[in-house]
């Protein structure tokens, strides 16, 4: 299964950074200050340069044999995973106000992933098809 961003959202941001770098342009035209239409611009090419693809580039995929998840800039990846034969639990809890899945592997060891917003948002579901492969899963309300 793999879990992303409608792609809706990164094409409706790039066409607000459109929106945004144009009104930059007009405003610019009329008052000849390069002041208020230079920030419009970099607000703009922040937006449709770096965090629409990277928006289109975030996912959480859960297959047979491992979970990863990629974020960041689309330039600058920061993928994170793990191999579903080697977990024995996976348990949720909170720190700071932040959701963090702890996993506990067979070998005894643990490791924490700080979930995106991506996997926060399918939490639940992630959950459910952990427990489907055998994965003692405790998470809120399941």
């Amino acid at each position: 299964m793999t879990y992303s961003f409608p792609a809706y959202v990164p094409i409706l941001i790039a066409c607000g950074a459109a929106v945004v770098a144009l009104a930059g342009i007009v405003l610019f035209l009329r008052i000849k200050d390069w002041r208020i239409p230079r920030v419009l611009l970099l607000v703009a090419a922040f937006a449709g340069g770096i965090f629409a693809p990277s928006m289109a580039r975030d996912r959480v995929v859960l297959d047979d044999t491992h979970l990863e998840q990629t974020t960041g800039f689309w330039f600058l990846p920061n993928i994170t995973a793990f191999e579903l034969d080697a977990v024995s639990s996976v348990y949720l809890t909170n720190r700071d106000d932040d959701e963090v899945w702890v996993v506990q592997f067979k070998d005894g060891s643990t490791q924490e992933f700080d979930p995106s917003d991506l996997w926060e948002t399918n939490g639940r579901d992630i959950a459910m098809r952990l427990r489907t492969r055998g994965i003692a899963v405790t998470y809120p309300g399941l």
